[in-house]
């Protein structure tokens, strides 16, 4: 008669063990692809916007004014122009890390009270120079959004192209760093802007624009 033979104690526990290496391994892993694959959509959301800014722009020898995340019954939408009364875009892409609708009461977390207004959405920012008015007028704009770590790095970019301070992500400091994902275009101002290096984003002001 054959006596049946089970696992021992300790043969449970190295199996345990070895599972628990292998989910320290892959789960970060899967993260990191997740957060990756969320940069790339960033990136391609961003050129889709820019793509139909450029668009309207020959249409109107001008591009829409500012666009916040938390006024939609007043002037700060301009971005809505892509999509009405011509569609230069079907929809407007909505931010890849800040997918939730946003309300004023996430302003006390992550320390911007007007980005998560009652009326938010998780739309991206665009700063227009074509907003502002007499010599501060420049036909350039910002795209802004919220990067991996779904916090505003810089408060606001209102007064785009002046007294904007930029912190661009950069994923080489740590896929979940700050910084703020942007896109710019449009005409510059000469000793403005410092390029950065990937093409079309903005590195920081450096000040000195009249």
């Amino acid at each position: 008669m054959l006596k049946a033979k089970g696992f021992t104690l300790i043969e449970l526990l190295i199996v345990v063990a070895i599972i628990g290496i292998l989910a320290a391994i892959a789960v970060p892993n899967f993260l990191n692809a997740q957060i990756r694959a969320k940069w790339a959509a960033e990136t391609a959301n961003m050129k889709t916007i820019a793509d139909a800014l450029e668009m309207y722009f020959l249409d109107n020898n001008s591009y829409p004014g500012d666009h916040d995340l938390d006024e939609y019954t007043g002037s700060q939408h301009g971005l809505f122009n892509l999509t009405t009364p011509i569609s230069y875009v079907g929809t407007l892409p909505q931010q890849e890390f800040l997918k939730q609708k946003l309300n004023s009461g996430l302003g006390s977390i992550f320390g911007d009270s007007n980005a998560y207004a009652a009326n938010g959405r998780p739309d991206y920012e665009m700063g227009s120079g074509a907003d502002n008015a007499g010599s501060n007028k420049i036909q350039a704009w910002s795209l802004m959004g919220y990067g991996p770590d779904a916090d505003d790095d810089i408060g606001s970019h209102d007064p785009f192209p002046f007294g904007v301070w930029i912190k661009p992500y950069d994923a080489t400091n740590g896929l979940l760093s700050n910084g703020d994902s942007w896109r710019i275009g449009g005409a510059f101002q000469r000793g403005c802007f410092t390029i950065g290096i990937q093409p079309g984003t903005l590195q920081k002001y450096t000040g000195g624009c009249r």
